[in-house]
């Protein structure tokens, strides 16, 4: 696992909770991504940074099987899964979060293989904008 966290991130208004989830959500998800597959190699990667003056980004990376392309538009759906056991909430309920803090999630295959799944939540206006 690779951790790249940038520092002196503005701050962002949220729920705690609900902002830890997304991330338990989305790592977790890598993590059992990786185990489906034969590959020494694989890693996961977590970062964080300022896309630009009003909002930061977090992206969780992997080197597992990735997403199907018919069903990149449908992942973040409810009851959408391909894991055996799985119900099909996790991505839904990190969507919903992240909507309700005026943010966006998506998804994009990562290179060479996998999926790397992206969060754009709003800085808080006043770290937003600093003051010279």
């Amino acid at each position: 696992m690779q951790i790249e966290l940038t520092p002196d991130l503005p701050r962002i208004i949220g729920d705690s909770g609900q902002l830890h989830e997304i991330v338990t959500n989305l790592v977790q998800n890598a993590i059992e991504a990786l185990a489906t597959v034969n590959n020494d190699r694989g890693f996961i990667k977590v970062s964080t940074g300022r896309l630009n003056r009003d909002a930061i980004v977090l992206t969780v990376e992997d080197t597992g099987p990735g997403i199907d392309s018919s069903k990149v538009d449908a992942v973040f759906d409810a009851f959408v899964t391909n894991k055996p056991r799985g119900m099909g909430l996790g991505l839904a309920i990190c969507r919903l979060i992240v909507e309700r803090h005026n943010g966006q999630i998506s998804v994009a295959p990562a290179y060479p293989c996998g999926s790397a799944f992206r969060v754009v939540l709003p800085a808080s206006p006043t770290d937003a904008h600093p003051r010279n």
